[in-house]
C-alpha cells in the first residue's frame, strides 16, 4: 500500500460524535494551549476556538487541516496565504485602531506590527478582539472528506459562538464559500426555501440583501441571529486556487477598511 494510500486510510479513520457539545465561550483572558504530542496516528485532534466575548473580528475556517491540529494552530501549513493576507492587509493596526489601543505602548504588538504575526500568534490575538474558529473543528488532509450532514450538524454551534451572549464579533469573516453555502442551507431548510446559491445572486466580501427574494429572507434571518456583519472570503489554503491573489487582497484591504472606521 503506497503512503498516499496509508494517509488517506488514517484521515477516515478518525472518529467524530456529533452530539459533541458546543464548549462555552472563554473569556479575554486565555491560558494557551499546550502542544499535544500525537502518539499514535489516529489520535489528531480536534483544533478548539480561540474565542471570547466582543470580538472585534472573528475569522472562520472549514476545518483544522493535519497540521494546524498537530501544532495547534490556526492556518498553520506553510502553503496557507492566510497569514499573509492577514499581515498584508494590516488587520492587526485596523483592530488596534477601532478598540484604541496604543500599538507603540505595546511591545509584543508592535514586534508584530513590524514583523508580521502567524499561525504561532493566533492565541495570542485574542486579547486584542481578534479571534479564530471552525465549521467543523475535527481535522482532515482536505475539506472534502467532510460530509454534507456534518457540516450542517456543525452550523448550530457555530452561529451560538458568532452571537456570543449577545456580544458576538463586529465582523465574521467566512474563510471558503463553502462555509456560507452550509450556513445558507441550513437556514434555508430552517425556514421551508428551496434555494442555491449560484453565480447571479452570489457576491463576495460583505453579506448584504439584494434583488433575490428568497436569499434576501436567509440573510435577514442569519442577522436576527448574530449582531456582526458578515463577510465570505475565498478560501486561503494552498490546494484551492480559485481566485488569483490580487482579487483576494482586495478583499482583505476592503475589510480592514471597514474594521478600521468602526464607530460604536
Amino acid at each position: 500500500m503506497s503512503s498516499q494510500d496509508d494517509l488517506k486510510s488514517l484521515i477516515q479513520s478518525f472518529k467524530y460524535s456529533q452530539d459533541v457539545k458546543s464548549k462555552g465561550i472563554t473569556k479575554p483572558k486565555v491560558k494557551r494551549p499546550t502542544q499535544r504530542a500525537v502518539n499514535s496516528p489516529n489520535s489528531l485532534p480536534n483544533l478548539n476556538p480561540s474565542l471570547a466575548q466582543s470580538l472585534t473580528v472573528l475569522f472562520v475556517g472549514y476545518n483544522p487541516g493535519v497540521e494546524s491540529s498537530i501544532q495547534q494552530h490556526h492556518y498553520a501549513h506553510h502553503s496557507n496565504l492566510f497569514w499573509k493576507l492577514f499581515n498584508s492587509s494590516r488587520i492587526i493596526e485596523c483592530v488596534c485602531n477601532s478598540r484604541e489601543i496604543n500599538i507603540k505602548k505595546d511591545p509584543f504588538l508592535s514586534q508584530l506590527v513590524s514583523k508580521g504575526a502567524s499561525h504561532l500568534h493566533d492565541w495570542d490575538l485574542l486579547k486584542y478582539g481578534i479571534g479564530f474558529t471552525d465549521l467543523v473543528l475535527r481535522c482532515t488532509k482536505r475539506a472534502e472528506e467532510l460530509s454534507a450532514a456534518e457540516k450542517i450538524a456543525n452550523v448550530p454551534r457555530l452561529l451560538e459562538e458568532f452571537h456570543s451572549e449577545g456580544n458576538g464579533a463586529k465582523y465574521i469573516v467566512l474563510i471558503g464559500k463553502g462555509i456560507w453555502e452550509t450556513i445558507v442551507k441550513y437556514i434555508a431548510t430552517e425556514l421551508s426555501i428551496k434555494f442555491k446559491l449560484t453565480k447571479e445572486n452570489f457576491v463576495w466580501g460583505k453579506v448584504i440583501t439584494g434583488k433575490d427574494n428568497s436569499y434576501n429572507k436567509i440573510i435577514k434571518n442569519l442577522y436576527s441571529k448574530v449582531n456582526g456583519t458578515v463577510y465570505v472570503f475565498p478560501s486561503s489554503s494552498g490546494l484551492v486556487a480559485s481566485m488569483k491573489y490580487p482579487e483576494k487582497q482586495q478583499l482583505w484591504d476592503s475589510l480592514a477598511k471597514d474594521i478600521y472606521y468602526i464607530h460604536d
